[in-house]
């Protein structure tokens, strides 16, 4: 004798079953980024990403003005040694001439050495910073999913109990279902944690290597 099978279905579909699952773990995902731990762990990611975008466009101004300046000294040094091959004795204007190559040449070293402390220090400091961030970033998020995950399979095994008290045993695949989509996006996010914190500890092994050689000191 054969028996029935039962097999409880909102959808018509596999195909519309996969898309109304996804839709629920995004809704759930956006929801859980929002949420206290993740929201914070954020906007401390994106503090360090406005410090690194800062640094990364003031490197590239000041590169460009070092530039610049560096132009204007080499036109400035050229005017006053023409001076003084036109008039070794009392060249006209060589006074002011000269104060004005002294200020164009503080000011390039200034900027050069400014663009040199971005490129040398804080640039790769405000990188390293960015990885842990990025990493405690997902581990806010992989710990939220997990909670979330855990209380929507509590509830289903308690559904699940009710309905194995009155037939005896029911079967459950956790892998078809929300609570087991967002376990794995949580396993996800861990992994992803974990890579960044590796890359910001070796990052950060190497950038004081690198103080040290620099600056004893450090």
């Amino acid at each position: 004798m054969e028996y029935p099978q039962i097999e409880v279905r909102t959808h018509t579909s596999e195909a519309e079953a996969q898309a109304e699952l996804q839709r629920k773990v995004r809704e759930i995902v956006e929801a859980a980024e929002k949420s206290q731990g993740p929201a914070a762990a954020l906007t401390a990611r994106n503090r360090c990403q406005a410090s690194v975008d800062h640094l990364r466009d003031s490197h590239t101004r000041l590169t460009q003005r070092a530039k610049d300046s560096q132009l204007k000294v080499r036109e400035a040094t050229l005017r006053v040694d023409e001076m003084w091959i036109a008039d070794p004795v009392k060249p006209k204007g060589i006074g002011e001439a000269t104060r004005s190559l002294d200020e164009i040449d503080r000011e390039w070293r200034a900027v050069t050495r400014a663009a040199l402390r971005i490129a040398e220090r804080k640039l790769p400091q405000a990188e390293i910073d960015l990885l842990f961030s990025e990493a405690e970033a997902n581990f806010a998020m992989c710990v939220a999913l997990r909670e979330i995950a855990q209380e929507r399979f509590r509830k289903t095994a308690e559904m699940m109990t009710e309905a194995a008290q009155h037939e005896g045993g029911i079967v459950f695949d956790p892998a078809t279902t929300v609570s087991g989509r967002l376990f794995a996006q949580a396993d996800d996010y861990d992994r992803r944690g974990t890579e960044h914190r590796r890359w910001a500890d070796e990052r950060k092994v190497a950038f004081d290597r690198l103080m040290r050689e620099l600056d004893p000191t450090f």
